[in-house]
């Protein structure tokens, strides 16, 4: 072989092992974005003792999680949709009981994340695609006007998917005051 051919041969692969690299390291650097919405319906008993009955869309803000911490917690049993699930049991389901309020809890729970699997086999350097957080942020606007024009009263509350912020959170939902006819929710910040 001729020197200029093996030069050539080393560069080109070098510069394949550096784009290689730069690709995975990109995968990795990547943030996740993700928003929980739970639609169901509430039911309680007003001053007069007569039961009331009002449908409920409870909604987070955008949060970010790390792309590696978000595979981890979505590879076990719990998955990301557990950690929201969660976090509504144990601060706006229990400041409702609290309040005397019943939600239902066959509500529909759904997360909105602006990550995929990029169809390429997973052990290649690019096995997830990734939205911007744009989308993330349009999917649930459009999730919200959904609700709206089906009449639903939209709630915020804080998903913290690492549970830090929980107690907090929970104190947080304790104030909110309990439903009346035509309550006046939080209003997300659009």
């Amino acid at each position: 072989m001729k020197p200029d051919t093996i030069k050539k041969g080393v560069l080109v692969s070098i510069a394949a092992i550096f784009i290689l690299g730069a690709a995975a390291a990109s995968t990795r650097a990547q943030t996740v974005w993700l928003a929980c919405h739970w639609d169901t319906s509430a039911v309680w008993k007003d001053k007069d003792g007569r039961q009331k009955f009002e449908r409920r869309f409870y909604i987070s803000e955008l949060v970010s999680m790390p792309v590696k911490d978000y595979l981890k917690t979505d590879s076990t049993g719990d998955r990301i949709e557990g950690l929201c699930g969660d976090c509504l049991d144990k601060t706006v389901n229990k400041a409702a009981t609290a309040r005397g309020e019943r939600l239902d809890p066959s509500g529909q729970l759904k997360i909105l994340r602006n990550i995929e699997l990029s169809g390429e086999n997973i052990g290649s350097p690019n096995p997830y695609k990734f939205a911007p957080k744009e989308n993330v942020a349009k999917l649930l606007a459009a999730d919200i006007n959904e609700m709206k024009d089906a009449g639903r009263i939209i709630y915020t509350f804080n998903w913290d998917p690492t549970g830090k912020n929980e107690q907090a959170d929970a104190d947080n939902e304790l104030k909110r005051t309990s439903p009346t006819i035509g309550p006046t929710p939080s209003k997300p910040n659009q």
